[in-house]
Parts: C-alpha cells; structure tokens; sequence
C-alpha cells in the first residue's frame, strides 16, 4: 500500500494532539495509539487496541517516525505484537533522546538568542522570527517523519544518524554560542563589540568541554548582569 496524502494529512493533524490525553499511567500512549488508527484500516483496529500495552512516551516532535514505521507494518500485517512493542520500546527511546538534544538542548536555545538580539534592534521581527522558523523545523520534522517512517519501516531508527540530526544540532551548537557573545556586546554599548571575540571564545570552549546549552545561556545571562551593574 502507498501512504497516499489524505492518510498523511490524518496522521500530521491527528499527532498534534499527542498530549491531549497523557496520563501517568500511560503517558502518551493514547495519543499514539490514535495516531496510528487514523492511518490504518478501520477492520483491523479492534486488534491494534488489544494488543498495545504499556505506556509508551517519546518527544513530541519526534514520534511521527515512530507512527509512520507503525502504520507500514500493519499495513503488511507481517508483524507479530511482540515485534512492533520491541520496535517501539526502542524506538521511544532513541527519538526522545534526539529531540531532546535537537530541540530542547540546541535549537531553541540559539533561537531564541537570535530573537532577543532581533528585538532588541528591530522589536516585534524578534518574536516573529523565532515562531516562523521554530514552528518550519519542527512541522518539517513532523510530516517529514510520517513519510521516512512509513517508507523504511523498522529501519526508521537509523535516519537518527543523518545529517537531518547530526548537522543540524553542530551548526546551532556554535551559533548558540557566538550569539551569546553577540548578545553581552549588545548590552553593553560603551564597549561595543569589543567583548564578541572574548566572550565567544569563553562559550566555544565551554561547548567543546560539552557544557550544556543551559548553562552557557545561565553563564551569558549572569555575565550581562554584572555587565548592566558595572
């Protein structure tokens, strides 16, 4: 069978609502069960819902690979119960890791320094920026997941070791720290850009000692204080 646009329109409107149900018990694991019975034949349902146990959580970004890989094995119905909660007891795992790393730890943060300096130059472009080109990473994640995890099945879990992943948090990684170099010279308009080149060497070497993007945004925060102080 081929995904087809109407299922994939489905599924990408359907795993907005991932959350809507979390619980405790569970976490998200109604919301991914939904995700995966809007994709697949109405006959076969009652036997996805009987078999699925467990609780299942993953980041939110990131578990439209895992339903699209999903969704293709039951399409084949070659795939035993005990083989799709194996796929997806390692799958969860391994996408929530990366979204974390990608998302939380990397691309956020830089953004939102790119935001404040916007702002600060330009006002309301600032925010605007940072909800446009946010929101494009992580919709592109979101349907191009469906796509790729549909179309390599179980093999799904390498696509976390291409370029799509690894390039993409190196690149933010040292934009989010010349940004917060960028940013302390901004607040501080006696000195200027003087401070850039040291401030952004004191970051570069905090990421190459694998500092988290946290701290490096806490240690540019306290250090434009101290500069607003003096």
């Amino acid at each position: 069978m081929r995904l087809g646009l109407s299922r994939l329109i489905r599924i990408f409107f359907q795993s907005l609502f991932l959350q809507t149900s979390w619980s405790f018990m569970s976490m998200q694991s109604m919301g991914f069960l939904s995700g995966v019975l809007v994709g697949v034949d109405g006959a076969k349902h009652a036997g996805i819902i009987s078999a699925r146990k467990g609780l299942f959580n993953t980041h939110p970004y990131m578990v439209s690979y895992i339903v699209g890989a999903t969704v293709r094995a039951y399409d084949e119905g070659t795939a035993s119960a005990e083989e799709v909660n194996r796929f997806l007891s390692v799958a969860q795992t391994s996408f929530a890791s990366a979204g974390d790393l990608l998302f939380w730890r990397t691309l956020r943060p830089a953004l939102l320094l790119l935001s404040v300096i916007l702002g600060v130059r330009y006002g309301l472009i600032g925010p605007l920026f940072f909800l446009v080109v946010y929101n494009g990473f992580h919709l592109y994640h979101r349907i191009q997941g469906i796509r790729d995890g549909y179309k390599m099945g179980w093999d799904v879990i390498y696509v976390l070791k291409t370029k799509r992943f690894t390039l993409t948090r190196q690149v933010f990684e040292v934009v989010g720290t010349l940004l917060c170099g960028l940013l302390l010279s901004l607040g501080s308009p006696e000195l200027r850009y003087i401070l850039v080149i040291p401030l952004t060497a004191l970051f570069v070497i905090m990421l190459i000692r694998r500092y988290s993007a946290v701290m490096i945004i806490v240690s540019a925060l306290l250090v434009l204080l101290i500069i607003g102080m003096v």
